[in-house]
């Protein structure tokens, strides 16, 4: 009879050797910095499920100074229905002992690389950069297990077409400025007005990975590694010289051209402040960027949504774009 015992442990080091029991996406060694940076700022801690001495499940246990739980990298060793359940049950007790009100996840942090959410029966499998695989198992138990669903977010996308937005006659762009950093210095520079765009415009339920303004230093080295400068997007509006709109865009690292180069990425945000919407600003960003990313020889991008936004789902759709995974975040109130 098989005999079960769970432990805990912190050193992100040592954290580092199970991952891959929890996520479907490769840990490549050039990532590990960015996963050690992450774990150390939120104190990450991760629970193991032992089977007869061997580890068999791993879950990922963080949190931002609030009374919710978050757990990420979440699965056992061959999918077991019974070894799913135990560790979740483990993962609750854990939650109660610590006197947390809720728990939140899965996000697999830095989720910028490995993503959040339980994949949804019938989406894309091929490997990309934040779209964790797993089977349906996982969120059945989950769900029977009094979890309930907090956020879904949908994946468009579609091969790389060049839009230029200046000919688009439907929008007037002549009050507005379009721009990139051109170094790192630049990018820091800028780094205080992208995250105050984002913080006063983004809607909450978009907000999933938490505490990005202490993280973007480690997100933008990520970005520029893998990537280049044009995945910063900017718009300044001429009259008054204040940025009024930023983006961004991040590397797949999974698929590469001949020279070893990415050539696929994903829109990840565009914000655009209240005061300048409705004005063709979105195609603005997307139509530059499209322009910048194909000189690079990009081939195709990857687009998250929350399946609530109907505006930018509308958005994806007249530039091509073809809806192609689901994934759900989750929680539990204590």
């Amino acid at each position: 009879m098989a005999k079960f015992s769970v432990k805990i442990i912190d050193d992100p080091n040592e954290i580092l050797n199970y991952l891959s029991i929890g996520i479907s996406i490769p840990i490549w060694s050039d990532f590990k910095k960015y996963i050690l940076y992450d774990f150390n700022y939120f104190k990450a801690k991760s629970l193991l499920l032992k089977e007869n001495g061997n580890i068999t499940g791993h879950c990922l246990l963080f949190d931002i100074g609030t009374d919710t739980l978050y757990f990420g990298y979440f699965g056992v060793i061959s999918d077991d229905r019974k070894n799913i359940s135990i560790l979740l049950d483990e993962l609750i007790k854990f939650a109660h002992k610590n006197k947390y009100n809720s728990i939140l996840g899965p996000i697999n942090i830095p989720a910028i690389i490995f993503g959040w959410g339980f994949m949804e029966e019938g989406s894309d499998t091929s490997l990309y950069i934040g779209k964790p695989v797993n089977p349906p198992i996982y969120k059945e138990i989950f769900l029977s297990s009094g979890f309930y669903l907090k956020f879904e977010e949908g994946t468009w996308e579609g091969d790389l077409v060049k839009i230029d937005p200046w000919k688009i006659k439907k929008y007037d762009f002549s009050d507005y400025e379009l721009f990139y950093p051109k170094n790192h210095q630049e990018i820091m520079d800028l780094k205080e007005v992208f995250l105050e765009i984002h913080a006063r415009n983004l809607p909450p339920a978009s907000r999933i990975t938490p505490n990005v303004a202490d993280l973007f230093d480690n997100y933008a080295d990520f970005i520029l590694t893998f990537g280049d400068y044009f995945m910063f997007i900017f718009v300044r509006y001429k009259p008054t010289g204040k940025i009024i709109a930023s983006g961004l865009c991040l590397p797949n690292p999974f698929s590469k051209d001949k020279e070893g180069n990415c050539n696929s990425l994903v829109g990840y945000s565009w914000v655009v402040e209240s005061k300048h919407r409705n004005k063709g600003l979105g195609m603005l960003m997307y139509g530059g960027m499209t322009i910048r990313a194909i000189e690079k020889n990009f081939k195709y991008c990857s687009g998250p949504v929350s399946t609530n936004n109907e505006i930018t789902q509308k958005f994806a759709r007249r530039v091509n774009y073809n809806l192609k995974r689901k994934h759900i975040i989750l929680e539990y109130e204590l």
